[in-house]
């Protein structure tokens, strides 16, 4: 486990990756967080009695999970958010208007990743058969709609720094190829909107258009669903209700409304 010079603070690094096993694998003993984690059992034990002192984890008979305070803290978080408070309402009416079996994703980017704010109508059954938690909550910017949408409306500095960091494949049809991707982005900006092709999750098809303001790109707006509920080619069916429901979430930004 790395607690290296870009973590100032060692421990909090730590306590970081237990909660994170906790959230991923359940309920775990003192020896296996220490296992998994490559840390003394005693440091184990140290972090996961300082989590349950604290209310972020539970003591259930020597195995500790993770609290719905970290829920809470996280439903907070993103009640606090900008683009949650101005979007939230649009993306439910576009959830009304669009077909069964699709939903509706509000994404934002965090320390340079995708990230999902909001999302409607997820689910897990109708998809092509995944792993346990397999669709991500944080994501590569190229790997998909709503990420490529704000990569085509980032300064191109920033677009070079994704290239540099390298475009890792999640499925046999991500875009890898920097090239590709320039490419890719100079036809989202002049059409409006990006799609994904089962590039993030086999059997999942996706659109997505940016929300921009005078700030900036802000997020994006996305409608998703599986290849059997999604048209070849997305943007026949969605792609005006999707950057419709772009352009009114930037005015309520602006403009300050619900």
């Amino acid at each position: 486990m790395d607690t290296g010079d870009d973590y100032p603070v060692g421990a909090v690094k730590v306590t970081h990756d237990v909660i994170e096993l906790l959230a991923e694998r359940g309920p775990t003993g003192v020896t296996a967080v220490a296992e998994a984690l490559d840390i003394p059992k005693s440091t184990a034990y140290d972090h996961l009695r300082t989590l349950a002192a604290v209310g972020y984890a539970v003591n259930e008979d020597g195995a500790y999970r993770a609290s719905t305070r970290l829920f809470h803290a996280g439903r907070r978080a993103r009640d606090d958010h900008e683009l949650y408070a101005h979007g939230r309402g649009e993306v439910l009416s576009l959830d009304r208007n669009t077909a069964e079996g699709r939903h509706v994703q509000l994404v934002v980017v965090e320390h340079g990743r995708g990230a999902i704010l909001f999302a409607t109508r997820w689910q897990r059954e109708r998809r092509s058969a995944q792993p346990a938690r397999a669709y991500p909550m944080q994501v590569r910017l190229h790997s998909n709609a709503p990420g490529k949408a704000i990569l085509a409306e980032l300064p191109d500095e920033r677009v070079d720094e994704v290239l540099d960091e390298g475009l890792p494949p999640v499925t046999d049809r991500t875009v890898t190829d920097g090239r590709d991707l320039r490419t890719e982005l100079e036809t989202v900006r002049g059409q409006g909107y990006a799609t994904d092709d089962e590039e993030l999750i086999r059997g999942m098809r996706g659109i997505a258009a940016p929300i921009v303001t005078e700030r900036g790109v802000r997020g994006a707006v996305a409608v998703y669903g599986s290849v059997d509920r999604m048209p070849a080619d997305p943007a026949t069916e969605l792609a005006e209700p999707v950057r419709g429901a772009a352009r009114t979430i930037e005015a309520n930004i602006i403009f300050g409304g619900d």
